[in-house]
């Protein structure tokens, strides 16, 4: 019974000292935010860090880091899952197995 609560302590410390991890470096570095609206009338953000081929996805409240991958044209960043790729103003979002979506600069 000991065990299991030095255990469950121990849990509980890595969990509360989670809330304090810094930042990735990325995060302080140049940035370029753009934000799009959907097809589907969705507002999103992407932020965009060239020097570490990073982008941001900024979605219903969550965020989604993505690395970027070799394109012929334009962009593309991607985790595997979920990806973004696109021209100019135009972006497509891409979740898995789903249809992408269609979004547009503003």
């Amino acid at each position: 019974m000991l065990r299991a609560l030095s255990i469950v302590s121990a849990l509980l410390s890595v969990g509360a000292l989670s809330g304090c991890v810094t930042p990735p470096a990325f995060m302080n570095t140049p940035v370029n935010k753009v934000h799009y609206r959907c097809a589907n009338g969705e507002a999103i953000e992407v932020r965009y860090f060239p020097e570490q081929g990073v982008a941001v996805l900024v979605r219903g409240g969550q965020t989604l880091e993505l690395q970027q991958q070799p394109a012929a044209s334009g962009f593309w960043y991607s985790n595997g899952p979920h990806g973004i790729r696109g021209k100019g103003s135009e972006l497509r979002v891409e979740t898995g197995r789903m249809v992408p979506l269609t979004c547009q600069a503003i």
